[in-house]
């Protein structure tokens, strides 16, 4: 498998694990998973398109930038996300993000992330794939 996520338990948390063989796959797989973990990604239609930018020293402090953006979003927009396009260059990510408006009668809502931690984080090459894990406090 050339890219994709899953999840997995960690004591009281989440752990969510992406990869692929691009670097910007990582986040988008990343963001499927993060996404997959509040809510049913095929309850959510990309109605609506935002478009993000946002900057780092580096590509572990992007990443996590990226995550925290996705939860704050989430937050304080009630948006949920399902389709993601990234493009990055070394300090800077470029992403647009489609989903829709939180529906209570139309989305279950699975488990409440709190908060993305830096606990076991890693975002590393691997052979020929690039791999993150993190884990997300629910």
């Amino acid at each position: 498998m050339s890219r994709g996520f899953e999840t997995f338990d960690h004591t009281a948390d989440i752990g969510i694990r992406a990869w692929g063989n691009e670097f910007h796959e990582v986040f988008e797989e990343a963001a499927k998973a993060f996404f997959s973990v509040i809510v049913d990604l095929e309850s959510i239609k990309p109605t609506q398109t935002l478009h993000l930018e946002l900057s780092a020293e580096n590509g572990e402090e992007l990443f996590l930038k990226w995550l925290k953006e996705l939860l704050f979003i989430f937050e304080t927009k009630h948006l949920l996300f399902k389709e993601f396009k990234v493009d990055l260059s070394p300090r800077k990510l470029k992403a647009e993000i489609s989903g829709e408006k939180l529906n209570n009668t139309k989305h279950a809502l699975g488990r409440e992330v709190k908060a993305v931690t830096l606990h076991h984080f890693k975002l590393a090459k691997e052979n020929a794939r690039y791999l993150a894990e993190v884990i997300l406090d629910i």
